[in-house]
């Protein structure tokens, strides 16, 4: 199966979600050709793990659990754009044979005359058909930008920016949402669904959006490229995006009367002027309060009622917490200093990973750093360019040794084994007039300890200090022949000699 695992997992989630859900509804969420979806919710049947045994495996564990390894050999030919081809036929004197042999020359890899006649007649079968839909309580929310803005004045009388309004409809009661942002980028786009939410106080089981940047990154023949941030905020409310086809905007019906209305409301403040943002979303609360208290005509009953009625209860539960906005950077290649960068902070992956591609979660404080489907790192977010997060736990054991072996790692080691190891360190690091042997020394000690323990250089120190020994070859000779283990003789402790021709201490500095 030539199909991403990602674009799988999605599918999965949703089949397990609703298993009495149609392979063409999840086709329709995620893209996806309703037979591809067939068959891989054919594979998920026949195979014993649920969800919560499949969500958490690597790449390669899902495709062997699910037996969907690449093995396709073919290739379908391409198709044209029928509504191109339906355009070029209202004109004088057109026909299929002639718009096929003009097509077919840009494209000669093309479908068969055969199958284009029968693709647009099949095309045209479709247009010109309204149909009604049934929408049911807390199954879908429709939502989009109205095509007008607000103007926002400073205190100067200058322009600061042109506030866009965000409507959302529920699709059984018409329940209406509305506020505003100032641009309709993915934070703020991700920003009204989290305040749709709440004031909804649930979540619908699909969202059905438009195909604006901040939703849908691009759509293909075979799939549609879902904003990575705005999936993740659908997924911590446990629903999933329904974008509408390209340049359909019947699919989205709800929405565009909604917006319709909210506009003809926003007449009555065409010459108000707005401050804020918060001056403008109080005013467009009141509007929105008098809308879903207004009675229907046709129902004798408001849109408030009816979500009280029947779709309150209908809509999932909120999270414990709301959705915390994110970003998402795919596929980032992972640095020969086993760093990834972004925003100009650099931040590690365990060294395994040099050169491979890593996915980036990033948060307004965290970034979070994922490896086919498995958190592999995660860091405080870095604010100054060029700094640099790296755990000790990703380095390679050649570099932690290179580190151990700088002074002030040296005394920071010390003063965690104990008082006197410090002391012993430290009289190498800052004492001796001979520096760099006296650092070559604290090296050597560091590596005694990691070879008779910690505690026992504690105790080695603890001895050698006591007899005024500090000298590298001496400390070493007491781990050998561990003479502060031996007991003492005839029950008393051993008495250094000392004589005239004993220099002692004082003569060599130490």
């Amino acid at each position: 199966m030539r199909l991403e695992v990602r674009l799988q997992r999605e599918i999965a989630r949703l089949h397990f979600y609703d298993t009495a859900s149609s392979s063409r509804a999840i086709a329709s969420a995620t893209g996806v050709s309703p037979g591809t979806v067939g068959s891989l919710r054919e594979l998920l049947r026949n195979q014993p793990k649920n969800w919560e045994a499949l969500k958490d495996l690597d790449d390669d564990a899902w495709r062997d659990a699910l037996g969907t390894h690449d093995r396709t050999i073919t290739v379908s030919k391409p198709a044209p754009d029928w509504a191109w081809v339906h355009e070029q036929m209202q004109r004088a004197d057109a026909t299929l044979g002639a718009i096929w042999l003009e097509w077919r020359e840009n494209n000669p890899d093309g479908i068969g005359h055969t199958q284009f006649t029968t693709g647009y007649r099949q095309y045209t079968k479709k247009q010109h058909i309204t149909m009604r839909r049934l929408h049911l309580p807390g199954e879908k929310l429709f939502v989009d930008f109205a095509g007008r803005v607000v103007p926002i004045v400073d205190s100067t009388g200058k322009v600061a920016c042109h506030a866009q309004v965000f409507v959302a409809v529920l699709g059984y009661s018409n329940y209406t949402f509305v506020c505003a942002v100032p641009t309709q980028t993915t934070a703020d786009w991700v920003t009204c669904h989290v305040r749709c939410f709440e004031f909804l106080g649930g979540a619908p089981e699909w969202v059905v959006c438009d195909n604006l940047k901040a939703a849908v990154i691009r759509r293909e023949r075979d799939r549609i490229v879902i904003n990575a941030t705005y999936l993740e905020c659908l997924k911590h409310y446990d629903t999933a995006p329904a974008p509408t086809r390209a340049r359909k905007p019947k699919d989205k019906g709800k929405a565009e009367v909604g917006v319709q209305i909210v506009q003809r409301l926003m007449f009555r403040m065409r010459d108000r002027v707005f401050s804020s943002i918060e001056e403008l979303n109080e005013a467009l609360g009141e509007l929105t309060d008098k809308l879903n208290g207004h009675q229907l005509k046709k129902l004798k009953v408001s849109r408030r009622d009816r979500f009280e009625q029947a779709e309150r209860a209908a809509l999932k539960p909120l999270p414990n917490k709301p959705f915390e906005l994110c970003e998402w950077r795919h596929q980032v290649l992972v640095g020969q200093d086993y760093h990834v960068e972004h925003a100009g902070g650099y931040y590690s992956v365990p060294c395994e990973l040099l050169g491979r591609r890593v996915d980036l979660r990033v948060t307004a404080s965290m970034v979070e750093i994922f490896h086919s489907n498995r958190r592999v790192a995660l860091h405080a977010r870095l604010f100054e360019p060029g700094a640099m997060s790296t755990l000790a736990e990703h380095r390679p054991v050649s570099h932690l040794r290179v580190l151990e072996g700088e002074p002030k790692q040296l005394a920071q080691w010390a003063d965690s084994v104990g008082e006197k190891a410090k002391e012993m360190i430290l009289h190498h690091l800052t004492d001796r007039r001979d520096r760099a042997n006296g650092l070559r020394a604290a090296r050597r000690m560091r590596e005694l300890a990691r070879e008779y323990s910690e505690a026992r250089f504690e105790q080695v120190c603890a001895y050698a200090l006591k007899a005024k020994i500090h000298a590298l070859d001496k400390v070493e000779s007491i781990f050998k022949k561990k003479p502060d283990l031996q007991p003492p003789r005839n029950g008393k402790p051993p008495v250094r000699t000392t004589h005239e021709n004993v220099r002692g201490p004082q003569y060599f500095g130490a």
